[in-house]
């Protein structure tokens, strides 16, 4: 199977919807399959005081996308022939996706111990991806990981989970692939998983788990890393989206995947 590659853009915009527009353009041109965003308030999403950096907190607020905004990328990713995709952060914004009709759904890191979110976005009955980098045994919940994995759903709603690491950047040394497997066959540890969501600096780790099967890489994407923005450092640029592009498509050649 050929691996899909998620260009998120994230809030790398900068509220600007012509640079939303050129990196979905690039994102296409390059050969990424999906261009993706994140919908939130980030007065309710967010604690001001984790980003000391007066610029960041900034950045985060003038990257918020209104409905009208959303939906204009919805149908200039249509024009464009690229999949529209977006982690929603509440109820009306997972409203929004579905008005729109994408195709499917994101559950992030932040939003896993969210029942009731979660529930709505199963809810839709679309396939949905789930980052995992808030896994953990000390939760709000209270939970296991195994039973985080089996809450929020697999088999019967098409959830594809992604290993994550939620740092920004992470560092190489913090990733853990020997402990984790990309496989199609579900192992009997909860460590499984469908692709990796990638915040590491540089193209090695999403390489890396492409080579150990990983089927999605999502990996933040930016025209420019000098902009500004919590998410610049660990994103790519458009040539290194393209290299990504070309090593997935020679893998998959080399594989006969």
């Amino acid at each position: 199977m050929r691996p899909q590659i998620i260009a998120e853009v994230g809030i790398n915009h900068c509220g600007k919807m012509s640079i939303a527009k050129r990196a979905i353009e690039l994102a296409k041109l390059y050969g990424a399959d999906v261009a993706k965003f994140q919908l939130y308030q980030p007065e309710r999403l967010l604690n001001k005081t984790d980003y000391p950096s007066f610029g960041h907190w900034q950045a985060i607020r003038e990257s918020e996308l209104s409905f009208k905004q959303a939906k204009e990328l919805k149908d200039y990713c249509d024009l464009v022939g690229i999949e529209f995709m977006a982690s929603a952060f509440d109820f009306e914004r997972l409203g929004w996706l579905e008005d729109f009709g994408v195709k499917r759904h994101k559950i992030a890191s932040r939003s896993i111990y969210d029942s009731a979110y979660c529930q709505a976005v199963k809810n839709t009955y679309k396939p949905y991806l789930v980052s995992t980098g808030w896994v953990r045994e000390d939760n709000p919940l209270g939970e296991t990981p195994r039973q985080t994995w089996e809450r929020i759903g697999r088999k019967e709603f098409k959830a594809e989970w992604l290993y994550c690491v939620s740092k920004y950047p992470t560092k190489l040394e913090e990733l853990q692939f020997h402990h984790y497997l990309f496989t199609t066959q579900l192992s009997k540890k909860w460590e499984w998983y469908d692709g990796f969501s990638d915040h590491t600096i540089g193209l090695t780790a999403a390489k890396v788990a492409i080579s150990l099967g990983a089927k999605i890489i999502e990996k933040h994407f930016t025209l420019n890393r000098s902009l500004p923005g919590p998410d610049q450092a660990g994103s790519i640029e458009p040539l290194e989206l393209k290299e990504l592009c070309k090593f997935r498509d020679g893998f998959v050649e080399i594989m006969g995947c």
